[in-house]
């Protein structure tokens, strides 16, 4: 039995200290336990001095907070900096010698070369080091040193980074807004040339689509220049070669990539070519629905057509789509009515739209074939009709852009649609009233039945008509007998052989 007591106590002192107060070892578990115990539920000994204290609080939750599920935020680009004072200057010391190193590494000596890998490695780290202080304009700097030198060195998906970060960067900075667009474009520009070479179609196209749009930062004017409308053009073929694009012959600047003539037959090899530099990367159409969009607004609807169809071929082709495809097609209907041409939509309408059974059965098709008949009818009754926010076709204009919803409202019986002065679309930014669709358009109802557009023309056409109506009555005033003798004595001739 001692023995057994004997190695039950030693268990115990094994496991919980031994029980001898004089014991150091059994003193120091002790005050650890308490130790420990006062950092999880605070100290016992002042709480216990006071037995009239009030039980803690135990927080409930709030009645008014509800689930929002997941809301994801777009990532901003933060340009501000914590850094002050010393550790600024520290900083901005460290910068500039990592600087000084990326240049020693790129001079050429006696026993020496350049080192595009380790002098890429120091401009980034500098790059980093000069965000960090604030100083945004000379990490921009870096940033596009340090793509350079990975540019030679074979390491374009860095690159890359490198050159949009550069390009996200001179977006925000205070450099003026020529100077913006212009260096814009460069850097996504050589971003994409970068993806490129890296093998990276998808993002190569889309990093050509922020360089085109890069040349309207900022712009609120109503006219595109060339430049813009070439950058964004050359976008649009990066997506689909102007081969198999169905409305190629729209494009306004620039020349295909392609040496054949677009509008003969092309061989079965370039054809076969062309296809396999479509993009197929997912969600790729809705980079080429930014360009329709940036162009309709601005008036010009042949290159507007182009990227559509360029957008209708890459949906036709992927083997999925239907609902974004009818989308599409309705767009190229409403293009078509506003460059004046309904014989093409109707033809574009029944050769290739309704060739898709999924697209008989939407509303956008609907739609499409009353605003077409009824501008090929002249009937202005029922193009009004069918435009209306109140009838029948509301739900297809719903899920239109805002840019194209409000160009059917511009639409006419007669030539193309036109923009007036007051156009709220006439600039980048989208109007508030067209954006909640819900309330049934009772803000901005725009109806163009009796524009003023059209009444003058209409009265100018009426004074026309009167004139000449008075210049034949004044003819007939002072000729008439004269004609009426001729046509009397031809009458009367008999003789005359008319053969």
């Amino acid at each position: 039995m001692s023995g057994y007591k004997n190695n039950t106590a030693a268990n115990r002192d094994a496991l919980f200290g031994p029980s001898k107060t004089g014991n150091s070892a059994g003193l120091s578990q002790k005050r650890h336990n308490a130790a420990n115990r006062d950092t999880l539920f605070g100290n016992s000994s002042s709480s216990s001095n006071s037995k009239n204290k009030a039980p803690p609080s135990i927080p409930t939750p709030s009645t008014t907070s509800h689930s929002k599920g997941y809301n994801p935020t777009k990532p901003t680009l933060l340009l501000s900096s914590s850094l002050a004072g010393p550790a600024k200057v520290a900083k901005l010391k460290e910068a500039e010698k990592f600087r000084d190193a990326a240049v020693q590494a790129m001079q050429k000596g006696l026993f020496t070369r350049p080192d595009p890998l380790t002098a890429a490695n120091l401009y980034r780290r500098a790059a980093d080091l000069y965000g960090q202080c604030g100083e945004h304009r000379l990490e921009r700097l870096h940033r596009i040193a340090a793509a350079d030198c990975q540019m030679g060195t074979g390491s374009f998906p860095v690159a890359a980074a490198d050159y949009t970060k550069a390009a996200e960067l001179l977006q925000v900075s205070d450099e003026t807004i020529e100077r913006k667009r212009k260096e814009g474009n460069k850097l996504w520009s050589d971003a994409s040339k970068a993806w490129t070479n890296a093998g990276e179609g998808g993002k190569a196209a889309a990093a050509l689509v922020q360089a085109a749009l890069a040349t309207l930062w900022e712009d609120d004017t109503t006219y595109m220049d060339k430049v813009a409308l070439k950058a964004i053009e050359e976008a649009v073929e990066a997506h689909v070669p102007d081969v198999i694009n169905p409305f190629a012959k729209h494009r306004a600047t620039g020349s295909s990539l392609y040496k054949e003539n677009i509008h003969d037959n092309p061989s079965p090899e370039t054809m076969a070519l062309a296809k396999e530099h479509v993009i197929k990367t997912p969600y790729a159409h809705e980079q080429l629905q930014q360009l329709i969009n940036n162009l309709a607004r601005y008036g010009e609807y042949p290159s507007a057509l182009y990227a559509t169809g360029a957008a209708s071929y890459m949906l036709e082709n992927d083997g999925v789509s239907t609902l974004t495809l009818s989308r599409s097609y309705i767009k190229e209907t409403i293009l078509q009515l506003a460059m004046g041409d309904p014989v093409a939509a109707e033809q574009s309408f029944l050769n290739r739209h309704v060739q898709h059974d999924h697209y008989l059965h939407s509303r956008e098709c609907k739609l499409a074939e009353e605003l077409y008949r009824s501008v090929l009818n002249r009937d202005e009754i029922a193009l009004d009709e069918a435009r209306s926010t109140k009838g029948g076709n509301k739900a297809a204009m719903s899920q239109l852009d805002p840019e194209l919803r409000h160009l059917i409202h511009q639409l006419r019986i007669t030539g193309m649609a036109r923009r007036t002065a007051g156009d709220t679309m006439l600039t980048n930014k989208a109007p508030v009233a067209l954006e909640g669709f819900d309330n049934d358009f009772d803000d901005h109802d725009i109806t163009t039945a009796n524009t003023d557009d059209e009444q003058h023309d209409s009265a100018k056409m009426q004074a026309e008509m009167d004139g000449i109506m008075a210049g034949l009555a004044e003819l007939d005033d002072l000729g008439g007998s004269s004609d009426e003798n001729d046509l009397g004595a031809l009458d009367d001739d008999d003789d005359v052989d008319l053969r």
